[in-house]
């Protein structure tokens, strides 16, 4: 193992990270409780159904933010030598010898880590139906295995990536001086950062 390397890397939420999400939440309700109560104009049916969607979906999501802000006490992401838990996807660890790839992908402006699993993980991970909707709904967007986000944690995306990076080729290289040697990392390295 590479001795400058933490054991553990324990990741929370960032309150000052939410409240933009927060306010974007409550930005987008109020825009689609205008088009659902006709506070401007009569739009037309499609109008008043996408507001009433819109006000159920993001105010919905606006709630669970609020939430968050005051029932998350402690970490949510867990990165180890051992392997890593992203208690916002699953409550899995996974363990670094299962993942076979870890790499960077932006959707829009998004960006997230993805780690590639083994076929025998992904299946048990995703045995439920909503687990296959999310694996296909990941697979549709090009994202072939779990993403992580940084959105909201209390840590940028690229020390995120570094982190999981590292500690992944650590368990792969025992024998590497240097996070950034190996085969998986360097790839990740040039492909991304």
């Amino acid at each position: 193992m590479i001795p400058e390397l933490p054991d553990d890397v324990e990741i929370g939420y960032s309150r000052f990270r939410l409240l933009p999400l927060i306010v974007m939440g409550v930005v987008m309700t109020l825009l689609s409780a205008s088009f659902a109560f006709q506070w401007f104009a009569y739009h037309g049916y499609y109008h008043l159904i996408a507001g009433y969607a819109g006000m159920l979906f993001f105010g919905l999501a606006t709630a669970k933010l609020v939430w968050t802000i005051f029932a998350a006490k402690g970490p949510v992401v867990f990165v180890s030598r051992y392997g890593i838990r992203d208690l916002r996807v699953a409550n899995e660890f996974i363990l670094w010898d299962s993942v076979l790839n870890v790499s960077a992908c932006q959707i829009r402006k998004q960006k997230f880590v993805v780690l590639a699993l083994s076929p025998a993980l992904e299946k048990r991970l995703f045995a439920t139906r909503s687990g296959q909707a999310m694996l296909a709904a990941n697979r549709a967007l090009g994202v072939d295995g779990i993403a992580i986000s940084a959105s909201g944690l209390a840590t940028e995306f690229d020390a995120l990536l570094r982190s999981c990076a590292a500690h992944h080729n650590a368990a792969l290289y025992p024998g590497c001086s240097k996070p950034n040697e190996g085969v998986a990392a360097s790839r990740l390295v040039a492909g991304f950062a």
